[in-house]
């Protein structure tokens, strides 16, 4: 992190290392798979398990002993030092940010994939700690600078995607479906079995009009606040 020069981000947000629970199981898997790896390694077929056990215990064990942050962010941007080499990456070059969700055997994981404007995807999940806090830091900065533009669209009339769905000023649509504003109800995250889905529904009604799981909902915060500047503007009319 140091060796990258992070003057123009601006301020420090938050600092991230490893996992080091998540590094700890992931030793004790493959120690536990070292053993057969070695005895099948005497068959041709065993030496591809031996090698990544190897790697893999040896991986985990470099996560254990570091002491310094992964990924850094500031006010402008952030900083990816996983593999090594620190990268650094401008909010305003982030395209979409999405969130996956997965609920196994009531145990929360996430995965956030950051795309930028280049088509580059870049995926954070739980090998770095306190994922949940970096995914909410994420979020509200990269609104930040999302919103103006996308605001300026909605007032042009144009339409803001966030993947099958639009958003308008006459109200949201999907395929050949129309939510008129006027019947908007609301939009909130839901979890159904073990995906986490944005559901919106109509208003005055428990109706679900839409759903989609909020993995393949890009900018799913950008989409909450313009809900919400759509709804302050009409209270005022």
């Amino acid at each position: 992190m140091h060796l990258v020069s992070h003057h123009d981000l601006g301020n420090l947000l938050g600092e991230f290392g490893w996992n080091k629970g998540r590094a700890k199981a992931v030793l004790w898997l493959w120690i536990f798979m070292l053993l057969p790896s070695l005895l099948f390694s005497l068959l041709i077929i065993g030496l591809p398990g031996l090698i990544l056990s190897i790697y893999f215990i040896y991986r985990s064990l470099t996560r254990l002993r570091a002491t310094q942050p992964v990924v850094v962010l500031y006010q402008q941007g952030l900083v990816d030092s996983r593999k090594g080499t620190p990268e650094i990456i401008p909010y305003e070059g982030i395209k979409n940010i999405y969130l996956s969700v997965k609920v196994i055997n009531g145990v929360f994981t996430y995965l956030i994939s950051l795309e930028k404007n280049t088509g580059q995807k870049i995926n954070l999940d739980e090998h770095v700690a306190n994922i949940d806090d970096l995914r909410k830091l994420l979020e509200d900065q990269i609104v930040k600078f999302q919103l103006p533009g996308a605001i300026s669209t909605y007032q042009q009339g144009s339409p803001i995607t966030f993947n099958l769905l639009q958003v308008t000023q006459a109200g949201l649509s999907m395929g050949k479906k129309m939510l008129p504003w006027s019947e908007f109800g609301t939009a909130e995250i839901q979890r159904v079995s073990n995906t986490v889905y944005l559901t919106i529904r109509q208003k005055d009604s428990n109706k679900e009009w839409g759903r989609q799981p909020r993995g393949s909902f890009p900018n799913l915060a950008l989409f909450f606040e313009i809900v919400k500047y759509v709804q302050e503007n009409q209270n005022h009319q």
